[in-house]
C-alpha cells in the first residue's frame, strides 16, 4: 500500500510540476509578446519621424539653395 501511495503522490507532483512548467512558458511567451509589440510601436514611430525629418530637411536644403545670391560667371 505504501508502493502506491508514493506512486500516486510521484504522479501528482510530475503534474503539478508540469503544470507550473506550462504556466512559466506561457508567462515568458506572453512577455516576449509584450516586448515585440512594443519594440514594433517603438520603431514604427522612428519610421514616421525618419520620415518626417527627411521630408523637412529636404525641403529646408531646396528652398536655401533656392535663395541663394545669383553670382556674376568670371567673378
Amino acid at each position: 500500500m505504501t508502493r502506491l501511495l508514493l506512486a500516486l503522490a510521484g504522479v501528482l507532483l510530475l503534474a503539478v510540476l508540469a503544470l507550473a512548467l506550462v504556466w512559466l512558458v506561457g508567462q515568458l511567451l506572453a512577455g516576449l509578446g509584450v516586448f515585440l509589440v512594443g519594440t514594433a510601436g517603438v520603431l514604427g514611430r522612428l519610421l514616421g519621424f525618419l520620415l518626417v525629418t527627411g521630408l523637412l530637411g529636404g525641403l529646408a536644403y531646396f528652398l536655401a539653395s533656392a535663395w541663394r545670391p545669383v553670382r556674376e560667371p568670371g567673378t
